[in-house]
């Protein structure tokens, strides 16, 4: 089915059209021939259809489209809450550092991709999903399960790819907007014709106070005779960020740049009394550059390409704001810069073996620094100011069609990685039968090894600890089922997706909160996951809904020697039951003057442990959303919303795993009922 080749092939990285054209291929319902792979298809442009998505893929995997939510002035964590599988674990506040865990993974064996580039640094152990900005995102792709080969990373979790906007038809898109707590933010990009090919450009601004009111137990969570109401102070933000884009038939260049100036709010409890001095919180500044250039070409069944990235971050903390330093992280923690620079080398190629056979081969190289400067806390480490880091891997993998009519894919695959001295062999394997065009079934089970990074060995000079021993590779294997099912009634369109999964991992690294100011990175020796995630959605005329839920059981599998305690204990950060639901009704013709759409939301997310001894736990949490969409004209747009529309968040507590135990106000309290809104226009 060529067509699906060639629209795979543009839909996933930019870098790698080249090989994905013929692998999606092998999914195709008709027999399978000779692949062609005239250069003119291989760079043709096409946005998939939600039909399509199933074949990205030989493993499950679910798309996003922000356009669907444009207006609603949703971050990347809000986006990604409403996938099945994956769980955003936000460290201090809604709008504050978060990461994810998918299907139960750490949030470090999760790899996040922009436009081909891995976010993902030695200096850090997850992406902080809350720096990167998705005004100009076209769709986000969450792969769970079997990795395929053109993601280089070695990703037991799964990868976030996200894809902005490709250059296109020329349009300039303006969007300004206000919010609750002082948000204002406005986004404008242009796309265009420029030097024989296409060029995209966006620069985006948002700032956010984040002074609110809430209930504060006054860190005394026994006597409730001293608790008062709060306004939570220093938890203010600010983003700016730029995206430059541009190809032609061949090449492509991409430069971005993202700034996020943020005050690490102290710790609720005992603080924000009305009418009282309050330490001064810390400074998190960060700068990130991404710069590459890349060229894909083919001819006949075999394709080629290459590309060059550069990254460049620094991250500067001070805690000496307003004189007596703040001491996050301990009283030896007052100031440090992290300067990392990456240069990164990759290549692809893939070639047709007769009828059967698709053969792909990525490799790819980096070589990352960081310098880090500061004060006494860098003699507790030794003294060490400089790291460097050599990290190589090559991934082959075939896709094999197993009979004539090209239903039933093999699609297995070797992983070599080598950091520094250490290297390890890791494989995976995919099977795929289409029973029709309505029906799939996917399974996939392989192995996979991660080393430690930088930020888990060494801290990160502000709240996180050195490792308290040499941390070890984390190994582990996984296994998954899943079937999409498309099925059409009348005027009624569904999609579903059920899918089960089990994985456990030996020397896992997890993050664990030593007390409210600092925590550390250390190997539990055995963990255990297993669950399931479900997918649903409807469109039948104007209404369309949609479904998203996750069961999960996370178990420390430590053996009991007498020197640990965790054996049997539940994973922190990983809620049994999780879920969330969408319902929207449009009206009038789509973008024309008068017509719009009204939605209402909902989102639960169970009870889970705050640390692996099982002492503390944060409550469930329920919220509802609604908003209104309305068309001024053909080309302008208002929208208006409403968060939390219960204010639950007021009601939001910490406990202990015992009967008669208090509760306790948020480490990190949450904003409730939040206002918005956005105008946006195009021309």
């Amino acid at each position: 089915m060529p067509s699906k080749i060639a629209f795979a092939a543009r839909a996933s990285l930019v870098s790698f059209a080249a090989a994905l054209f013929c692998v999606c291929g092998c999914f195709a319902p008709r027999a399978r021939a000779a692949v062609d792979l005239p250069e003119e298809t291989v760079t043709a442009s096409f946005v998939y259809d939600e039909s399509e998505d199933k074949y990205r893929s030989p493993g499950s995997v679910t798309v996003i489209r922000p356009e669907e939510m444009e207006g609603e002035q949703r971050t990347l964590p809000d986006l990604l809450e409403a996938v099945p599988g994956l769980r955003v674990i936000r460290l201090s506040g809604r709008h504050g550092y978060a990461v994810a865990s998918i299907r139960g993974s750490t949030s470090a064996q999760v790899a996040v991709y922009a436009d081909g580039i891995l976010m993902n640094l030695q200096s850090e152990s997850a992406v902080d999903l809350s720096a990167i900005p998705v005004d100009n995102v076209e769709r986000i792709e969450v792969y769970k399960g079997y990795i395929p080969s053109w993601f280089g990373a070695q990703a037991m979790g799964g990868v976030i790819n996200i894809v902005t906007k490709a250059p296109g038809k020329p349009e300039t898109f303006v969007s300004l907007g206000a919010g609750s707590f002082g948000r204002y933010k406005g986004n404008v990009s242009l796309g265009t014709a420029f030097a024989g090919g296409k060029f995209f450009g966006a620069f985006g601004y948002e700032t956010y106070d984040g002074d609110f009111e809430y209930w504060n137990d006054n860190s005394t969570a026994y006597d409730t005779t001293d608790d008062y109401t709060g306004q939570r102070r220093n938890n203010r933000f600010e983003n700016m960020d730029a995206l430059l884009k541009w190809e032609d038939a061949h090449w492509r260049a991409r430069a971005s740049w993202v700034r996020r100036n943020r005050e690490l709010a102290l710790i609720g409890p005992g603080l924000d009394r009305p009418g009282t001095a309050q330490p001064q919180s810390p400074t998190l500044d960060t700068d990130r550059w991404d710069i590459s250039l890349g060229r894909s070409q083919a001819a006949g069944s075999v394709a080629w390409g290459w590309d060059v990235l550069y990254t460049a971050q620094k991250k500067d903390y001070d805690s000496r704001r307003g004189g007596a330093p703040s001491q996050i992280g301990g009283p030896y923690v007052t100031e440090s810069r992290y300067d990392a620079s990456r240069f990164g080398l990759s290549l692809n190629a893939s070639a047709a073996l007769g009828e059967s056979h698709f053969l792909e081969l990525y490799a790819e190289y980096f070589r990352e620094e960081l310098d880090v400067d500061g004060d006494v806390l860098f003699d507790r480490l030794n003294g060490i100011d400089h790291y460097g880091r050599d990290d190589m891997s090559v991934n082959l993998q075939d896709s094999i069609s197993l009979d004539s009519a090209g239903s039933l894919i093999l699609t297995p695959s070797i992983r070599w990685h080598k950091l520094d001295d250490e290297d390890h062999f890791t494989w995976q394997a995919a099977i795929t039968k289409e029973f029709s065009p309505n029906f799939m079934l996917k399974s996939a089970y392989g192995t996979y090894a991660r080393s430690p990074n930088l930020y888990e060995r060494y801290g990160d000079g502000a709240f996180i600890r050195a490792a308290n021993a040499d941390l070890e590779w984390e190994t582990g294997t996984q296994f998954d089922i899943g079937v999409i099912w498309s099925p059409v009634f009348g005027e009624v369109k569904g999609g579903f997706s059920l899918s089960g999964f089990w994985r456990e991992s030996e020397n896992l690294i997890e993050f664990d909160m030593e007390n409210p100011r600092f925590g550390v990175y250390t190997n539990i020796a055995r963990a255990a996951v297993k669950g399931a995630e479900l997918g649903a959605s409807f469109d039948w005329g104007k209404w369309s809904a949609a479904f998203s839920g996750t069961w999960i059981d996370g178990e420390n599998k430590t053996d009991d020697d007498g020197s640990t305690r965790y054996y049997g204990m539940t994973l922190p950060n990983r809620p049994k039951w999780s879920y969330s639901a969408r319902l929207t009704r449009g009206f009038g013709i789509p973008r024309e003057s008068g017509s719009g759409s009204v939605f209402v939301e909902y989102q639960f997310v169970g009870e889970n442990y705050v640390d692996r001894s099982e002492k503390v736990l944060f409550d469930a949490r329920n919220v509802w959303n609604a908003g209104f969409k309305y068309n001024l004209r053909e080309s302008t747009e208002l929208i208006i919303g409403v968060n939390d529309i219960f204010n639950e968040a007021e009601d939001w507590r910490m406990y202990p795993d015992t009967l008669n135990g208090p509760t306790r106000a948020l480490n990190y309290p949450v904003e409730g009922r939040t206002y918005y809104m956005t105008l946006n226009t195009r021309f």
